[in-house]
């Protein structure tokens, strides 16, 4: 058991990568508080869990990250119940379409306000609990989007590039603190939003395979194995890193395939 008794808050955690992280830490033996914005599907969740037989515990909160006072309540409800928290996993985001003259000013700002507000104010609010303890782990969300560009994502590579470096700079800010700070940046993975993409839009799927080395999408347990890697002693001296888990998609440069001349 990796994360046997280690009291780990998960944003995002009723659906997809998030919901998959959740149900893995806790059978690591964690005792996880997961948050959503989605009250029905978390109680169910957290039901589902109670009933599990894993040695960990999990506890579901509603919260919306993009709003300061649900962030506080949180923090402050995690530090009443559970004493404190010791990893933080920063999953709770949103995705967004467009070149910058088609995004709309709302579409651009609920993107910043979710996926870089919402990290920020976890942060702000969970970090003075490791600081404490001058002990904690911190696993941010962010995407192959994060270090490269796409066509037609302005906000959402925004949003992901600002968290690659608010990952290197918590890291450096924090390590002398004994708080390890790092980033999962994922590729393409089979959550609602890509498989809606698979059935809405013909041969997405296929072009989605077609474009990784490796010929297939990723299934949200592969991002929720690496976390529990990055939440666990096995990984004591890595820090600052922006891991891509992205099927090779990033080693490539992007320059078509000429053959031999």
């Amino acid at each position: 058991m990796r994360l046997e008794g280690k009291v780990c808050v998960i944003t995002g955690g009723t659906s997809g990568i998030g919901k998959e992280t959740v149900r893995r830490f806790v059978e690591e033996g964690a005792q996880v508080v997961f948050c959503g914005r989605r009250k029905e599907k978390g109680e169910e969740f957290e039901k589902e869990l109670q009933q599990s037989g894993y040695l960990g515990k999990a506890r579901f909160v509603r919260c919306d990250v993009s709003v300061e006072a649900d962030v506080k309540a949180f923090a402050e409800y995690v530090k009443k119940e559970f004493g404190g928290c010791e990893v933080l996993f920063t999953n709770a985001g949103a995705h967004q379409t467009g070149k910058v003259h088609e995004t709309t000013p709302e579409d651009w700002d609920r993107i910043m306000n979710v996926d870089v507000r919402g990290v920020y104010l976890c942060c702000h609010y969970f970090v003075p609990q490791m600081l404490e303890k001058r002990s904690g782990i911190i696993i941010n969300m962010s995407s192959v989007s994060g270090l490269l560009g796409d066509t037609d994502m302005v906000a959402y590579n925004t949003a992901k590039g600002a968290i690659t470096n608010m990952t290197r700079c918590m890291a450096l800010d924090y390590a002398a603190s004994g708080i390890r700070v790092n980033a999962i940046c994922p590729g393409a993975v089979r959550t609602e939003i890509l498989e809606h993409t698979f059935t809405s839009v013909p041969g997405a799927e296929e072009k989605f395979k077609n474009a990784y080395p490796v010929k297939y999408v990723a299934d949200p347990i592969e991002v929720a194995n690496l976390a529990v890697f990055l939440a666990s002693r096995e990984c004591d001296f890595l820090t600052g890193a922006n891991i891509p888990l992205d099927g090779g998609i990033t080693a490539h440069t992007g320059q078509p395939y000429m053959g031999n001349y």
